[in-house]
C-alpha cells in the first residue's frame, strides 16, 4: 500500500546553507534603521526553539545578492507581488511566528488579499466573522488535526481571521490523491530534470522505505497538489493585494514547487491583476550547527530562527508503516 505521509516528512531534506558571509554586511544600515521602523510594524516574534538561539544570525534575513535586510523591506518585497509564498517547517514554532508577523503586518497595510494553506483542503474556506473562536474556524476548514496540529497553525490562521481576510484551504483533497496517481498527464507537466528531483526528495524524504515502483505515483501526487495550490491561490488574488501561501519549503521552491504551475492557470487570473504574476519566495530556515549564510536556490529571501531539536523523523516513519501489532 503506497504512504501518504507528506505533512511532517516533507521537509526532511533541509537544505544546507554552506557560503559563509560576513555578518557585517549590511549591518550597520540594517541596525541603524531598525529602531525607526519597528515603530511601524507589529511587534517581532519572540523565538522560543534552542538550536543556536544566540546565533548572530537569528532573526536576520538574507536576499538575493547577498544582502541582508530588514523586516520593513521584507513586507515591502511581499506588498509588491501577486503571491507570496512562506516556505515553512512544518513543525517549527518559530516560523509559523514569523507567518502570523507577516500575516498582520501586510493586513495593517492594507494589502493582504487572502492567506492560502496547504494545511487545508481546496473548497474549504473561512470568510468571517473576525471575532469567531477557533473552534468555529477549524471546523469551517475541517482542520485535519492528525496532520496538521492546530497548536502549530493556530497564530497565523487567527491572525488572517482576526484582520477579516479570506483564510482557504488550496491542497488537493485527499480523496482525488489516488486518482492522481494514475494520471500519466503530471509526468510532463515540469521538466524531467525537476521530475527527477522531486522523484529523489520523495524517496529521501521518506527515508528509501518507499518500494522504487511506488515512486512514480508519489511524484504525480505531488506535482497534483503544487497544481491545485497554484490554481486556488490564483483564484483568491486580488488587484493591488497579496496572497500568502503558508506551504512547505520545497513547495515554496520557485525551481520546484508551486511557481512552476501558475502558468497552466494564468488565463483564470482574476481581473485587475496584472501579468506576468509577479511571485515572492521567502525560505524560513531554522539553524543547524553547521549552517552558514547563504541563499538557497530557488528562493528571493531566507528568515534565520533558531533550529529545532533534532527527531528522527525516519524512525518515527517505520514505526508508522510498520503499523499496531497483531494479536
Amino acid at each position: 500500500m503506497i504512504s501518504f505521509s507528506f505533512p511532517f516528512q516533507s521537509d526532511l531534506t533541509r537544505r544546507r546553507l554552506s557560503l559563509a558571509l560576513g555578518l557585517t554586511a549590511g549591518g550597520p544600515l540594517w541596525l541603524g534603521s531598525l529602531a525607526a521602523q519597528a515603530a511601524t510594524l507589529p511587534p517581532l516574534p519572540r523565538y522560543t526553539q534552542p538550536v543556536r538561539a544566540h546565533s548572530p544570525l537569528v532573526g536576520r534575513i538574507l536576499q538575493g545578492g547577498q544582502q541582508f535586510i530588514t523586516p520593513q523591506q521584507l513586507l515591502s518585497n511581499c506588498a509588491q507581488v501577486a503571491l507570496c509564498l512562506l516556505g515553512e517547517q512544518h513543525d517549527h514554532p518559530d516560523h509559523h511566528a514569523v507567518q502570523a508577523w507577516i500575516i498582520t503586518a501586510l493586513a495593517q497595510r492594507g494589502k493582504l488579499a487572502a492567506v492560502a494553506l496547504e494545511m487545508a483542503d481546496a473548497g474549504r474556506r473561512y470568510d468571517g466573522p473576525r471575532a469567531a473562536p477557533e473552534a468555529v474556524v477549524r471546523e469551517r476548514l475541517h482542520w485535519n488535526e492528525a496532520g496538521w496540529p492546530w497548536a502549530m497553525y493556530a497564530a497565523p490562521v487567527m491572525a488572517a481571521v482576526r484582520a477579516g481576510v479570506p483564510v482557504a484551504g488550496v491542497n488537493l483533497p485527499r480523496a482525488d490523491m489516488r486518482a492522481a496517481m494514475r494520471q500519466s498527464l503530471w509526468d510532463a507537466s515540469v521538466s524531467p530534470a525537476v521530475r527527477q528531483r522531486i522523484l529523489d526528495d520523495v524517496a529521501e524524504s521518506h527515508c528509501g522505505l518507499l518500494p522504487a515502483s511506488q515512486l512514480p505515483a508519489m511524484v504525480r501526487v505531488q506535482l497534483a497538489r503544487d497544481d491545485s495550490m497554484a490554481a486556488h491561490s490564483l483564484a483568491l488574488m486580488r488587484p493591488g493585494k497579496t496572497v500568502v501561501l503558508l506551504t512547505g519549503s520545497f513547495h515554496a521552491d520557485r525551481n520546484l514547487g508551486v511557481a512552476l504551475h501558475l502558468a497552466a492557470h494564468v488565463e483564470q487570473t482574476p481581473p485587475g491583476v496584472p501579468r506576468p504574476l509577479k511571485v515572492f519566495s521567502l525560505l524560513l530556515q531554522g539553524l543547524a550547527p553547521d549552517t552558514q549564510a547563504e541563499l538557497a536556490a530557488g528562493y528571493d529571501a531566507v528568515w534565520f530562527t533558531p533550529g529545532t531539536p533534532p527527531i528522527d523523523h525516519c524512525a518515527q516513519l517505520r514505526l508508522r508503516m510498520k503499523g499496531p501489532a497483531r494479536p
